[in-house]
């Protein structure tokens, strides 16, 4: 078997059309701290417990790079995959797909931030 020249997940980066939208829901709603702001850059770096960086920018004209509203793949790992979903929908985020037990006996439900980002939230 080769060996990865891969160590860890270094940062994970999302476009976003609204820093402000952005740093509320992922302060307000998912309960992440912030890092940092650059206003003037259109960007935020929040605190992942245990885990890497989450950042978003505002994604330039003809910059590179998927755009807003694309990611998805992304999973967090919760205590209660229903009370997570819920706590979040009640602070403004939106459930895309409801909590549900899956085949493999992990619960799953999928949230989106304002810009239609998908995360998964899992046990």
């Amino acid at each position: 078997m080769p060996v990865s020249p891969i160590r860890k997940i270094n940062s994970i980066w999302v476009h976003v059309r609204d820093i402000k939208k952005a740093r509320t829901f992922y302060h307000d709603a998912l309960g992440l701290s912030e890092i940092w702001y650059d206003e003037e850059g259109e960007s935020a770096s929040f605190r992942i417990p245990r885990g890497p960086p989450l950042s978003m920018h505002v994604q330039g004209k003809g910059e590179p790079g998927r755009s807003a509203g694309t990611v998805s793949g992304i999973y967090f790992s919760v205590a209660d995959v229903k009370r997570a979903a819920r706590a979040i929908e009640r602070k403004g985020g939106t459930v895309t797909d409801r909590p549900e037990k899956k085949p493999w006996g992990n619960w799953n439900a999928t949230i989106a931030d304002p810009d239609g980002n998908e995360f998964v939230l899992t046990d």
